[in-house]
Parts: C-alpha cells; structure tokens; sequence
C-alpha cells in the first residue's frame, strides 16, 4: 500500500527564494513541463474561499497529483467564520490534492524572533492528531554561519563549487538577500565554467556590489522624502547600474533589515545593537539606523508588505521588476 501523502503543505518564513525553491521542486515531481503546468493553479494575491475550493477539488490530468499554491491566508481569512470554512475545507480535500498554504513571516515567532504566546490558527490544525495531513517548514532568512552553509550548499546544487572564503565574502555582501546571493553564485559559476571552484578573489573581481550602491542611501531617503521626481532620477542611476531584478531583490533586503532596524531602536538599541543582532558590519549599522530613526514602524512595515506582494507578482511572471519599481515608486511618494 502506497505512503500517504501530506494534502497541506505549510510554507513560513522571510526567505521567499527558498520558499518558491521549494515549490518548485514539487511542480517538478508532477512530470513533465507540460504536464505539471496543467496541473498546477497559483491562485494569485485575491483569490476566495469558492476558488480555492474549486482549484483543489479538482481531479489531476494524466498526473497523480495536482498542486494548488495559495498566498498569505491569514490575510484572506480573517475572521473566526472565514477561518472554520477555510479549515473544513482543508479536512475535506482529496488525497490527490497538494494545496501549499504560503506565509511571510515565522509563524511559530513573534517580531523578537520568540516562540509566540498563541499558537497560531493554521499551525493548531496543522498539528491536530490524526493521519499526517499537513507538512509544516519554516523558511529563515539564513544569517552569519548558516548563510555561508546555505551558499555552499547551493553552489553544489548547481554543478559547482564555492570555497569556504569566498563563501563568507558573499555572505558579507549579500546580508539576507539570498536571492541575489544565488544570483551571483551563478554568475561567478558560468565565470570558472563549472571547471574549478569559485575562490574569494573571483568573488572581489566580479561581484556585482559590494552592498548597497552609492546612492541605494539617498534613494530610500527621496521615498521617505515623497519627492517624486528626485525618488525616479535615482531609481533610472541605480537601474543604469545593475539589473532591476537584483535591484528589486537588494530593494526588499533593505527594508526588511530597515523593519528590524527600527525594531530594535524601540526598544532602546543603538546602532551597536543593531550590528550585533543582525550581524553587519558597524558602519552599515549606523548608516541604517540613521535611517530607520527617519521612519516609523508602521510605514515601514506597510512598504515592506507591498514589496512582498510584487515579488508574488515577478516571481509568477504577472510583473516585470522595472515596471514593480516604478510604480512602488510613484505610489509611494505621491501617498501622503
């Protein structure tokens, strides 16, 4: 008799990359290109309980399974009535069915990175007794020593090698950005040809940047600014600099390091904390901080969730990532 297979799949965390990493290995385990295309829905940011419903009720096509991706639930369902209809229909769904339930946050932790008081609502029916019908992974933004694993082991994944030095110098570079980290593996792997591993000194000669660019600074500060025409000017420098894809990607790192910045600061750290806690170098501490100090939590978490929501939108290809960057551009600075 065949092993049941989980029907709930239950994807949390910051890292967004690794995240679609994994579903992507699971639409590759539906066969073919063709086939798993077929058999796969992404419901996108507006979906319902009727369409979810629909999308995994339905029978696979020439496939054992069909695998349905839906985001951020926990902002679809808000209430206690939503919730129980979410949940009844996740008792009912057919075993052919994959449904990934994703989330962007730890939901097992709170803002400090603690277990959370109250467990929350997916993860106690998660791990209700019974027949394994849920899988559950939390996807951490890897820091400091298992950053450079992460980027070991990645670099394997691709057919290469990546020296421990080299490791730790892209991990200096690419503090949690792990997408452009991966970005940049490749590019230094296709540099050595897959021929020999990729050493620190590849790394300082063909590193794309080392940290934000010059005026990634002045950037952040003409959104805070609401000044239109200055924010566009610098996004068309930085964009004639580096690709808006990496761009976009170093964009969400930076706000998201600016959340836990100004979290930090609230509760009485200074820019020392800050580079102990999120383990970077003083000088980009400081400079982040003088930042954060310019903004309130509220603002700057408001950005970042809609980041998250164009990275949904490039990473299904329903958005280019210079076309996302313009328009979070102007709404940002003409939002009063």
């Amino acid at each position: 008799m065949a092993e049941s297979k989980p029907t709930v799949y239950l994807l949390h965390g910051e890292d967004d990359y690794a995240i679609a990493q994994f579903i992507h290995a699971m639409q590759q385990k539906l066969g073919d290109p063709a086939t798993a295309e077929m058999n796969t829905s992404d419901l996108g940011p507006n979906y319902d309980l009727d369409a979810l419903r629909r999308a995994a009720m339905a029978m696979p096509f020439l496939a054992e399974r069909r695998l349905v991706v839906a985001a951020s639930p926990s902002k679809r369902f808000t209430t206690d009535d939503l919730r129980a209809k979410l949940l009844s229909a996740l008792d009912d769904l057919p075993p052919s069915t994959a449904l990934v339930l994703t989330e962007d946050k730890n939901l097992e932790l709170d803002d400090r990175g603690k277990p959370v008081k109250k467990e929350h609502w997916l993860v106690t029916w998660a791990k209700q007794p019974g027949p394994e019908r849920a899988f559950i992974k939390a996807f951490g933004v890897p820091k400091g020593a298992d950053q450079v694993k992460w980027l070991l082991e990645y670099a394997r994944s691709q057919g290469g090698e990546l020296e421990r030095p080299a490791a730790v110098r892209l991990a200096d570079l690419f503090v949690e950005e792990p997408r452009a980290a991966a970005g940049e593996v490749d590019k230094l792997l296709a540099f050595v040809n897959y021929q020999r591993p990729i050493g620190a000194e590849d790394v300082e000669q063909l590193a794309a940047f080392y940290g934000p660019p010059p005026d990634f600074f002045k950037f952040i500060d003409t959104l805070g600014a609401h000044d239109t025409r200055a924010a566009l000017n610098q996004l068309e420098r930085l964009l004639a600099e580096q690709d808006g894809l990496q761009l976009f990607f170093s964009l969400v790192g930076h706000y998201r390091a600016l959340v836990q910045t100004r979290a930090i600061l609230d509760e009485g750290g200074q820019d020392g904390t800050v580079a102990t806690q999120l383990k970077m170098h003083p000088f980009r501490a400081g400079k982040l901080a003088a930042q954060a100090r310019r903004m309130n939590s509220a603002g700057l978490r408001q950005i970042y969730r809609r980041l998250l929501e164009y990275n949904r939108d490039i990473v299904t290809g329903q958005l280019e990532a210079e076309l996302a960057l313009t328009t979070l551009v102007t709404g940002l600075t003409l939002a009063r």
